[in-house]
């Protein structure tokens, strides 16, 4: 793994955990955010949605934060493809991102990098001590 490997994935991370999905229902009355676990994190009501009953209300509720939530994945999905590729991020675009697998795949690069970063330090130490021989 390249040096530029380790920032986009690091890059990655951060931007992961930035991540909001926004989501909207009962014709834009009712907008969602919710953050990059999933969780409501605002809610905005149009006070023309006080019209509907609150079975009604609570159904449009619902249908916002789930907009907002697949939102926030398939922003996911795209920051991993974009990073890691398809491949990696565990599925076909469109698919539900498969976390377990995508997490798998970023310790493996985490190893190789780790395995990389100490072969480049045995070899510099091995430089370091030919040039005491001179």
């Amino acid at each position: 793994m390249r040096h530029s490997d380790d920032a986009a994935l690091r890059r990655m991370e951060e931007e992961l955990g930035e991540i909001t999905g926004t989501g909207e229902a009962a014709g834009g009355l009712v907008r969602a955010v919710t953050g990059p676990s999933g969780r409501l994190l605002d809610i905005v009501f149009d006070p023309r949605v006080m019209r509907l009953d609150s079975h009604e209300l609570a159904r449009e509720v619902g249908d916002a934060v789930r907009r907002a939530q697949e939102d926030g994945e398939r922003r996911a999905r795209e920051l991993v493809d974009g990073t890691l590729g398809p491949a990696e991020s565990g599925g076909a675009p469109g698919e539900p991102l498969d976390h377990a697998r995508f997490w798998d795949g970023l310790g493996r690069m985490r190893q190789d990098f780790e395995r990389s970063m100490a072969e480049q330090e045995a070899e510099l130490a091995r430089r370091l001590g030919n040039l005491g021989r001179f």
